[in-house]
């Protein structure tokens, strides 16, 4: 498996597979850059941007979260936030058998090799043209190796 699909695989599983992000969003419903038309609310959209480095084993990017969500208010959008920093920020990807999978803390790491490591970056609420529509947007940076042959660990 190529590396960005490994970790938008790894993330995607990680975020669909939560249950208190299920209970608030009434089902997560997780795109991949867009989201089917007429979505219903509320939804997330992730994606991926890598950078080009030829510096060494360990590249940058920057992981996309937007959560969207439609009401009166933005109490289910920041419960939404609230839940996908937790999930996200300080978190590892490591390798989990024939795939990867992301932890949350050291205490899970059981010796693995870190494949990539996320931080929370920027975030915040994006207007938007719609009356009652809730945007908030994540930015995480993250590290990674292209290939877990190619490292011990990453600190």
């Amino acid at each position: 498996m190529d590396t960005e699909k490994a970790i938008l695989s790894a993330l995607y599983t990680h975020i669909t597979n939560d249950s208190q992000l299920d209970t608030v969003c009434s089902g997560v419903r997780l795109g991949l850059i867009w989201t089917p038309k007429d979505e219903t609310f509320p939804y997330l959209v992730h994606r991926l941007t890598a950078y080009a480095d030829d510096s060494g084993i360990v590249q940058r990017a920057d992981y996309f979260l937007d959560l969207w969500d439609y009401g009166d208010s933005a109490t289910k959008i920041y419960s939404m936030r609230e839940r996908a920093v937790a999930l996200l920020d300080k978190a590892c990807i490591v390798q989990n058998g024939e795939g990867y999978a992301v932890i949350q803390s050291d205490e899970e790491m059981s010796g693995n090799l870190i494949f990539a490591r996320l931080r929370l970056a920027s975030f915040g609420l994006i207007p938007e043209d719609v009356d009652k529509i809730w945007h908030y947007s994540m930015t995480f940076s993250m590290r990674f190796t292209r290939s877990l042959s190619e490292i011990t660990n990453l600190t």
